[in-house]
């Protein structure tokens, strides 16, 4: 009887960390995908606004369509990131979306930082540079974390 009563209450827990990981999985990767839906239907709606607070000067139809499409690359990215929000089974693959997607954003940005004399003291490059630290951070827990209790219930099946 001992023995039972000691292995349910581990299955309990086991499956309360489970639950609590889940949705800690899920919550982290909700800000980037409403931020990237903003970005999209931002870009999608007024290309012009969207682009001028840096400095860009969209000047031909053109590059108004070019514009939008990158609005609908970023609402791409934000459905590949809800579909694996929405099922247990792919919430690493979600993660791991989040992570190189930031993670590429921060290289790029880097480069950028390199060839163009573009500072963290520039516009507002400090604010979304410490975001997209956070953003990658959090989906890099999210992901071992994950991929540690897939370990866990690969092992117990």
């Amino acid at each position: 009887m001992t023995t039972s009563s000691i292995t349910s209450s581990r299955t309990f827990e086991g499956s309360r960390i489970a639950s609590i990981a889940s949705w800690f999985s899920r919550i982290v990767m909700i800000p980037p995908t409403i931020i990237l839906i903003l970005i999209g239907a931002r870009y999608i709606t007024n290309p012009i606004h969207a682009a001028s607070p840096t400095g860009v000067i969209l000047s031909t139809p053109e590059a108004l369509t070019d514009t939008r499409v990158v609005g609908a690359i970023a609402l791409t990215v934000a459905f590949a990131i809800t579909t694996s929000i929405a099922s247990f089974a792919r919430l690493r693959i979600g993660h791991a979306t989040v992570f190189a997607m930031m993670a590429l954003i921060l290289m790029v940005r880097f480069f950028g930082f390199a060839q163009d004399g573009t500072t963290l003291a520039t516009g507002d490059q400090k604010v979304k540079v410490i975001g997209e630290i956070l953003f990658l951070s959090l989906n890099m827990v999210g992901y071992f974390v994950q991929t540690y209790l897939h370990s866990k219930a690969a092992l117990r099946a």
